[in-house]
């Protein structure tokens, strides 16, 4: 899935590192990425985005024109399946940058229009205000929000986690393996709620080499139930470090996608995480899938929960 993917303010940083580790397939970064910045400074602080791909807007009184700027990315007649906007809630130029691009996306593309808000961690009244009230906001001008608390080491769970989405329904021409179950692109943007915000879990697991795997061969039996068992841990696991302190149980919608060596994922263990998520809520609607990654170190799982309107605080 290639996303139009623009950092703003602050959160410009973000769209930095998906230039540099984005996902890529066939050698192509899914991540077209683009920054909108108030300060020369923080033009010179970008070191991966590309400097014709960076752009400077004047802010004044919670007025920012960005069209001369949103006009120049479209000339660069990237094809993508959604924008995905990036959003520091307690940076004032990226909060209202991130509203008026809203409003020319709607003027000039019909993709959906996904924002991705960073939040303070929500534990004071001062930050949970910010955030609330922001979030309705950008709820209004986006057809999905996704929220992620600027907790130490984020960004490397925010930027594992999306490339692994990015993936679906990507097809790389030198790995000619399918998964267990296809996911693609339809059944990630249908996973997500208007109604609410999206919370991410991740996990990764980081394998011994396939050699040493197979010199430890158990019998079939044996090897998919560890399998399966390490699929259902890692699950469990990544649902106690979510990207936001939002009530899992109160979702709508939930998406699980496991990434990695398609010997290593087991249909059995998928419909136990599915059976897991339904306990939370036996109303939710729940797609799941893989992308197989032949032969890789690294099994990754991203559960989405999308429709959240309730939070632990």
């Amino acid at each position: 899935m290639k996303l139009l993917t623009i950092g703003t303010g602050r959160a410009s940083r973000i769209a930095d590192i998906f230039a540099s580790k984005g996902a890529r397939v066939n050698n192509v970064n899914l991540f077209k990425t683009f920054a909108i910045v108030q300060s020369i400074d923080s033009l010179k602080s970008l070191r991966h985005v590309e400097d014709k791909r960076r752009f400077y807007a004047v802010y004044r009184d919670g007025e920012v024109d960005v069209r001369s700027a949103f006009n120049n990315i479209l000339s660069f007649n990237e094809l993508f399946e959604a924008s995905f906007i990036i959003c520091d809630l307690q940076d004032d130029f990226s909060y209202y940058t991130t509203l008026r691009l809203a409003e020319e996306l709607y003027r000039t593309t019909e993709e959906p229009k996904l924002c991705l808000a960073l939040a303070p961690p929500l534990e004071s009244a001062e930050n949970v205000n910010l955030t609330f009230m922001r979030v309705k906001s950008l709820l209004k001008a986006y057809d999905s929000l996704f929220l992620f608390e600027t907790r130490d080491g984020f960004e490397d769970v925010l930027v594992k986690a999306f490339n692994v989405l990015s993936l679906v329904g990507e097809i790389d021409v030198r790995r000619r393996v399918s998964g267990e179950v296809v996911v693609d692109t339809s059944d990630f943007l249908n996973s997500l709620s208007r109604e609410g915000v999206t919370v991410v879990a991740f996990n990764r697991e980081v394998l011994p080499l396939k050699i040493l795997r197979r010199l430890k061969r158990k019998s079939y039996s044996e090897t998919v139930a560890e399998r399966t068992e390490r699929m259902v841990r890692m699950f469990d696991s990544s649902l106690l470090n979510t990207s936001a302190r939002g009530e899992l149980k109160s979702a709508k919608k939930a998406l699980i996608v496991f990434s990695g060596d398609p010997d290593e994922i087991t249909m059995d263990g998928i419909f136990e995480c599915i059976k897991a998520v339904e306990r939370m809520n036996p109303d939710i609607l729940v797609r799941y899938g893989d992308y197989p990654v032949p032969n890789a170190r690294e099994l990754n799982v991203v559960v989405l929960f999308s429709g959240i309107k309730k939070f632990r605080l």
